[in-house]
């Protein structure tokens, strides 16, 4: 791999579900030079375990993601580079956003380490303020063949929307992507007033870097998600893009546990020190 190239990240466990991650990333990389890395996650070497034991196991690992790299550009035409990392979900993304650029984490929503541990990637990912690379979430297929990639995102109230609008506008550059607001309808007047102002910015920020968006108002206080939803599918949308805060609200109707999505998290605050 090449420290000078920018990725596209996918998180790879030979599932059906891993492999329909992989044809999201091949959408995100015909609208880019972006190399696609395909990394197999296994746990860390156990207290007892011999090195050279683990050493021989990573290596086989290693060998069957190189013919799993054959095949899938024998089947999609394009050769992603491979690695194998050992860790938890947090630290092995971690490590390969220190060794390299990339741009966006692609994987299904459950990733399924050797010997059927199975981890929920998007609550390892919302729980590491330090990953700031966007996570998109894909269990199915690529559904739309749009001429663009269509995304809903919807408004929100929390101050930490504003690290979204960052991430909005990097995606629009990078992938080309169109963004559909919609704003939900509140009675309490604070949270409207905390709404408005993520509103002004997030219009201004957009306006300054020349992306044309659309804003779309619900049409009732209730069921917000179930708007969403609608909206997101009567447009054909290809994700809806929310912050990782947020996947609790979105994953409770079981109707919607596939539904793709790019979570964002909030930026971790840096304080300086006066001392």
């Amino acid at each position: 791999m090449d420290a000078k190239k920018t990725y596209i990240v996918v998180l790879w466990d030979g599932s059906e579900q891993a492999e329909n991650a992989f044809r999201h990333a091949l959408r995100m990389d015909k609208r880019t030079a972006f190399a696609v890395l395909i990394m197999w996650m296994v746990r860390k070497r156990k207290f007892l375990e011999s090195k050279a034991e683990f050493d021989a196991g990573v290596a086989s690992e290693q060998e069957a993601l190189r013919q799993v790299a054959e095949r899938l550009n024998g089947q999609y035409g394009l050769l992603p580079e491979y690695v194998v990392k050992s860790g938890d979900v947090r630290s092995c993304i971690a490590e390969v956003l220190e060794e390299y650029s990339c741009s966006i984490i692609v994987s299904p929503e459950e990733y399924s380490f050797p010997k059927g541990v199975v981890v929920n990637v998007v609550k390892e990912f919302s729980s590491s303020s330090d990953i700031e690379v966007p996570l998109l979430v894909a269990n199915n297929a690529p559904r739309h063949d749009n001429a663009s990639i269509e995304v809903v995102v919807p408004l929100e109230y929390d101050p930490e929307f504003k690290d979204a609008v960052e991430g909005i506008v990097s995606l629009s550059r990078t992938y080309g992507c169109n963004f559909n607001f919609m704003k939900p309808i509140l009675s309490d007047g604070q949270l409207k007033k905390e709404l408005v102002s993520n509103i002004y910015f997030a219009k201004q920020v957009l306006d300054d870097n020349h992306i044309v968006y659309g804003i779309k108002s619900a049409s009732k206080e209730t069921d917000f998600i179930e708007e969403v939803y609608d909206f997101a599918s009567s447009i054909e949308a290809n994700y809806i893009l929310s912050m990782s805060l947020n996947y609790g609200l979105y994953r409770k109707n079981p109707k919607y546990a596939n539904a793709p999505f790019i979570w964002v998290n909030p930026h971790k605050r840096r304080y300086r020190s006066f001392n």
